[in-house]
């Protein structure tokens, strides 16, 4: 059973209260029982020198021939009362005289000291003094066993010194308990008063104490649930102090758990944000933390708590106990394929503020983007040494035959000159194309900047490109609302560079008898031309990759048609350099459709006015 702090502080101030009234009630009625006592024996003594001195025993007294005389003395004197029996008796301690109840006349009072009386007698009879019987307190149960007080006072013959005759009082102690049990009941009536009392200002002392802790232990565990609220302090005792103490130390710790909670969401924030995922494990190898990142990665919305079930599902032969180890083999990282990404896992251990080894961090890295940039860069290498490798080996085997003998005839002469005239020009293009990317990547591409007319430009380019549409029997139709302007900020050859790009693409793509249609449009903030072509598509794996360097959706028909690979690469970061988009949608078989948005240019003509 849990008893309060309050209940103990007043169970200790009735406790000592009660042993304090307990010892010094003991003491009040020992010392008021002596001397009760006292009073007592003094009188019952004085009563057996009075008898003796009535009687006058200095002479030659006979208790029998004189035994009505000395009745007759004994009855006029004034101190006799109904609590004292007075008895006369001989030297051997019968009874000669009897004023009481106790004995009569012819009575051996010794023979009676077995119940209780006549002690004192014996001891007189055979001490030759006088004798008065000790006092049992209540302590030692005297209220039970003693009820009277006796004194035995010798008459002895002064010649000889034998006893002639015995005085033997017998007062009632009756009157000494009285009055001891009366104290007694004023002092338990006291010590009830007093046990109230003190329990009454027990509880103030014990309220005035416990409820500046109680105010501790309600804000103590505010505090453990993370609220606070500060304890008011009137007072400059210890608890005053512990209180002010305690809020102190509120206040720090509410701060400190404040920054840690603050640190905590930050962590939890970077850890939430970073384009890596992180996995933590504690020191039994189970999973305590993983950030979203780390799901998506895997590809799996839940992941199995333990280390030693995670990895091996992905392949990993990776030992929880080597890492926390540090072990060489684990600190370059293992690379794994999971689906179509590439993840890159590094492994570190960390330790607690004592050094030693808590768990382990997982580090998950997404380096998909890298390896296709790594491999963009090997076919790029491999594209450009195929493009420059196919003309020079043209070049070199025609000059070779030249020089052989084949420069003296003609006609073979000039259709060799021709090829490799072809094959320079293609390797010209080629180079040209990567110089114009080189400038893009450097950021040294100079723009003339200026204001320029979309519409303007396109039929520029359609009629350059109208022998080549014309060769294959293509019609090329341009719609437009006559009564809109399309003006862009830009520069025009660059912008000019990218339609003739599209345009010839669509031609070249579009077999004989096709349809490509231009759609130019604008509202307040943008341009957009459409070019549409009946060709030959492409399926949405090439559609997916066609702006990338050197890439070709049919790399056979391609290259017979004399292309690169590079120009609508070069025409993508045109347009983005010009601030517009460039976007394309095919089908296999389906035709493809260009779409360029450019920011429009709004003219005010308001001053002409």
């Amino acid at each position: 059973m849990k008893i309060g702090i309050q209940c103990k502080i007043i169970g200790i101030y009735l406790s000592v209260v009660l042993v304090i009234m307990i010892a010094s009630g003991s003491v009040i009625i020992f010392q008021i029982e002596e001397q009760y006592f006292n009073k007592m024996r003094i009188k019952t003594e004085g009563i057996a020198v009075s008898v003796k001195e009535i009687l006058d025993f200095e002479g030659n007294v006979d208790l029998i021939k004189d035994r009505d005389l000395l009745i007759s003395k004994l009855q006029n004197l004034t101190t006799i009362g109904e609590e004292t029996d007075i008895y006369i008796l001989n030297n051997q301690g019968f009874v000669e005289i009897a004023l009481g109840t106790q004995f009569k006349r012819g009575d051996y009072v010794p023979g009676t000291h077995k119940n209780g009386f006549a002690g004192v007698v014996n001891e007189t009879l055979s001490t030759h003094k006088m004798a008065t019987s000790n006092w049992i307190y209540l302590a030692n149960g005297g209220h039970n066993s003693q009820s009277t007080l006796e004194h035995a006072l010798p008459i002895r013959n002064y010649e000889t010194g034998e006893i002639k005759a015995i005085i033997y009082v017998i007062s009632d102690t009756a009157e000494i308990y009285a009055n001891v049990d009366t104290v007694m009941s004023t002092l338990g009536m006291g010590t009830l008063v007093a046990l109230a009392l003190a329990g009454a200002f027990s509880a103030i002392f014990a309220r005035m104490i416990t409820q500046p802790i109680k105010a501790l232990t309600r804000s103590a565990k505010l505090l453990q649930e993370g609220a606070f609220k500060k304890i008011p302090n009137e007072s400059s005792d210890e608890i005053g102090q512990l209180t002010m103490s305690f809020n102190q130390m509120a206040q720090e710790l509410r701060r400190t758990l404040l920054d840690i909670s603050s640190e905590k969401n930050k962590l939890e924030r970077i850890l939430e944000n970073l384009a890596d995922g992180v996995l933590a494990f504690n020191r039994q190898g189970v999973l305590i933390h993983a950030n979203s990142v780390s799901y998506d990665m895997i590809g799996q919305s839940t992941i199995d708590h333990r280390f030693d079930f995670i990895f091996p599902k992905f392949g990993l032969d990776v030992s929880f106990d080597n890492i926390l180890e540090d072990d060489e083999q684990y600190k370059q990282g293992i690379m794994m394929n999971i689906g179509d990404k590439f993840i890159s896992f590094h492994f570190a251990s960390y330790e607690s503020s004592h050094g030693e080894k808590e768990g382990l961090t997982v580090v998950m890295q997404d380096v998909t983007s890298q390896q296709k940039l790594d491999q963009m860069r090997k076919d790029f290498v491999a594209n450009v040494s195929h493009e420059l490798r196919t003309p020079l080996t043209t070049i070199k085997t025609y000059t070779e035959t030249l020089i052989s003998g084949a420069i003296d005839e003609k006609e073979t002469a000039l259709d060799f000159l021709s090829v490799m005239e072809k094959e320079t020009d293609r390797m010209t293009t080629l180079v040209h194309d990567l110089l114009e990317l080189s400038k893009i990547d450097n950021k040294q591409m100079q723009l003339n900047i200026q204001v320029m007319d979309i519409y303007s430009l396109l039929l520029d380019t359609i009629r350059a490109q109208a022998i080549q549409a014309k060769c294959k029997h293509h019609q090329i139709k341009l719609s437009y609302n006559k009564n809109k302007e399309y003006l862009i900020e830009g520069d025009p050859a660059r912008i000019g560079q990218v339609f003739h790009n599209i345009l010839s693409n669509a031609i070249k793509y579009t077999e004989d008898n096709g349809q490509i249609k231009i759609n130019l449009s604008s509202n307040d903030q943008q341009v957009v031309i459409k070019v549409k072509d009946t060709g030959i598509g492409m399926s949405k794996k090439d559609l997916e990759r066609i702006f990338e360097r050197f890439y070709r959706a049919d790399k056979a028909r391609s290259r017979k048609m004399g292309g690169t690979g590079l120009g609508l690469s070069i025409a993508k970061e045109m347009v983005e350099l010009h601030g517009g988009s460039i976007k394309m949608e095919s089908a296999l078989g389906h035709g493809t459709t260009v779409i360029i948005t450019f920011n429009a240019l709004n003219l005010d003509y308001d001053f002409l006015e």
